[in-house]
């Protein structure tokens, strides 16, 4: 007998609630993938990394009320081994996106990307773990 397949839990971490809700509801609807926990600053996400358990993606903003997103990477991996970091920036320029993949995200994405990309993202990263 096979063993079911669990959800793959996700964390959000943007300060634009309506992007951040519309995410959430439509990563939501996929079979697969649990939005477990919304966080609009660094300090929520740090809350949560002590609350909510394992995580396997998390999807950061890098441009947060109280910090860069990309200081949150190093804190991410080492609380939840093998967590995949999706980085969804507005600020795609090349210098930029060097500095952000050398911050250990699994990939940067534009905030422009539609929902699904975004899901299949999120899929694929989660399941080459």
């Amino acid at each position: 007998m096979n063993a079911p397949k669990r959800n793959i839990r996700v964390m959000l971490v943007e300060d634009h609630i309506a992007y951040r809700q519309a995410i959430a509801f439509l990563l939501d609807r996929e079979p697969d993938l649990e939005v477990v926990y919304q966080a609009s600053s660094l300090a929520q996400a740090r809350e949560a990394l002590v609350d909510e358990g394992r995580l396997d993606v998390v999807v950061l903003d890098l441009t947060l009320p109280d910090g860069d997103g990309s200081s949150l990477i190093g804190e991410l991996r080492q609380s939840n081994p093998g967590v995949v970091v999706v980085v969804l920036s507005a600020a795609m320029g090349l210098r930029y996106l060097d500095e952000k993949v050398e911050a250990w995200a699994d990939a940067v994405l534009d905030k422009v990307e539609s929902p699904p990309t975004i899901a299949y993202e999120v899929r694929r990263l989660a399941g080459s773990r």
